[in-house]
């Protein structure tokens, strides 16, 4: 599914828990209550709560009796298991239908400030509206919602606000849904079409989508007439920047009369700058540069700074050449540039699942990014992300497995040394592959011919030369290999 349930914790218990069961099941296997509660940590009766709830919910959805589980005896199956589209859009439901979502959608959307009116809205009773919004505080922090005499506010700065609301909705939709009702999407596109003539991009599909979500953000906070804070130093050096100014002059005609001042405009340029896709062509990228060197923002002084920290940690000639070989400058200096603009902003918009994963994969290399970014936020910082994805590409400061391959073929010698190649460059990665001389010293055997017994080693047979499916075959028989053991 296109969100994980680690994603949605601190959203929704209901919505987590059911996006938990949808995953757990979601390989076609019978699956009894009692195994069900024992992964999702819940009791037999709150699995059964589960399972009935959701089939109510996949009802409403499909507006149809489909049952959601086959049930054989004591056991129960997912019948929509991998069938991407319809989870995805069952799951885009399930959100929107939520408490939090639909609280969310009145406060944002609709504009609506007081708990009574809330509680009106939904139904529900005002101590009921309190409590979810003191629930939903941490995935707001960077909103700073306060209740003020049954008044909603957020008390965040505007540009923030602007910033973490598209984000926010971007990470619970992917563009699977357009939550900007009040906005058409169609002049949205079109906006979001004439970004990418100014900066000479043409975006994929998935960019293109989260480019409008930052729009529509902008838009709408600006039509609600929600004021932006004055900087006139930021704003005096943009109105002086001929990068900006043309910025303007080419969207400012295409734009809604109401957002056509040149605050507006700059806020949102600031904005597209956090991404490093606009500083694809070399020109323009010269002309940001040239813009982030300057006060306030002085971007290019943090991220000289932290190379300098950098190459003491490294601590190694070489090593720091392939750290600049990489070419990452400006991935970090959008990032860095993000960090200036929005300390506050923590979770990276990839969510939490996948740098989860990697920090449990390098456990070292993640402290060691950690102990880098002291001093802006550390692991909670959005430039962990950044740097963390650079700095794994770098073998010497990962501590990946080692993976002992037995291969034994009938090829040439010359054909099995390119076989071997293919092999490390395949697995380079995740893995440091060394080639075993005897079965027993291995973890895995690659073989053209099966002539080994051997049921503690697993084994692959496969052709003259890898094929897509050898690639698959090997990826399913190297899941959950750690090292040494599987």
């Amino acid at each position: 599914m296109y969100i994980k349930a680690l994603e949605l914790q601190h959203y929704e218990k209901d919505v987590y828990l059911s996006v938990r069961l949808l995953e757990v099941m979601d390989d076609d296997q019978l699956y009894k209550k009692s195994e069900l509660a024992e992964m999702l940590k819940l009791d037999v009766r709150s699995v059964q709560r589960l399972l009935t709830e959701l089939s109510k919910q996949y009802h409403r959805f499909t507006e149809t009796e489909l049952p959601l589980f086959e049930k054989k005896g004591n056991s129960y199956r997912l019948l929509i298991a991998a069938q991407t589209m319809e989870e995805n859009q069952f799951l885009v439901d399930l959100i929107r239908h939520s408490l939090a979502y639909r609280l969310l959608n009145l406060l944002i959307i609709e504009n609506i400030r007081t708990i009574k009116e809330l509680s009106d809205k939904l139904y529900r009773s005002e101590s009921t509206i309190r409590r979810k919004l003191k629930e939903l505080s941490k995935e707001l922090l960077p909103l700073q919602l306060t209740i003020q005499r049954g008044e909603v506010l957020f008390q965040a700065p505007e540009s923030v606000v602007r910033m973490y609301l598209s984000v926010y909705y971007w990470r619970l939709f992917r563009g699977k849904n357009w939550p900007f009702t009040l906005l058409q999407h169609e002049p949205i596109r079109k906006i979001s079409r004439e970004i990418q003539q100014f900066f000479r991009v043409e975006l994929n599909p998935i960019k293109a989508q989260r480019l409008e979500y930052l729009v529509a953000a902008h838009l709408l906070r600006e039509v609600q007439q929600h004021a932006l804070e004055k900087t006139s130093s930021t704003q005096s050096v943009l109105n002086d920047d001929p990068l900006f100014n043309d910025f303007a002059r080419q969207l400012r005609p295409i734009m809604p009369i109401y957002f056509r001042k040149q605050a507006s405009l700059g806020n949102l340029f600031l904005h597209l700058l956090t991404r490093e896709e606009y500083y694809r062509v070399p020109t323009i990228a010269e002309k940001i540069h040239s813009l982030l060197a300057r006060p306030p923002f002085l971007v290019f002084e943090e991220v000289a700074a932290m190379d300098q920290l950098l190459e003491k940690k490294i601590n190694d000639h070489a090593t720091w050449k392939k750290f600049q070989a990489l070419h990452a400058e400006n991935y970090l200096i959008s990032g860095h540039l993000y960090h200036h603009l929005f300390p506050m902003i923590r979770f990276n918009i990839n969510g939490k699942a996948f740098w989860t994963m990697v920090t449990r994969q390098q456990p070292k290399l993640a402290a060691f990014v950690s102990e880098l970014l002291a001093d802006q936020g550390g692991s909670e910082s959005i430039l962990f992300g950044r740097y963390l994805s650079v700095l794994r590409r770098l073998p010497e400061l990962t501590m990946q497995p080692v993976l002992r391959i037995f291969l034994q073929t009938d090829l040439p010698e010359f054909e099995e040394t390119l076989l071997k190649e293919d092999l490390h460059q395949f697995l380079a990665n995740d893995f440091q592959v060394v080639f075993a001389k005897t079965l027993t010293d291995s973890d895995v055997c690659l073989t053209t011919s099966l002539i080994y017994e051997d049921d503690e080693v697993p084994t692959l047979t496969i052709t003259q030369e890898l094929h897509m499916a050898d690639y698959f075959a090997l990826l399913r028989l190297l899941q959950g290999f750690g090292g040494k053991s599987f």
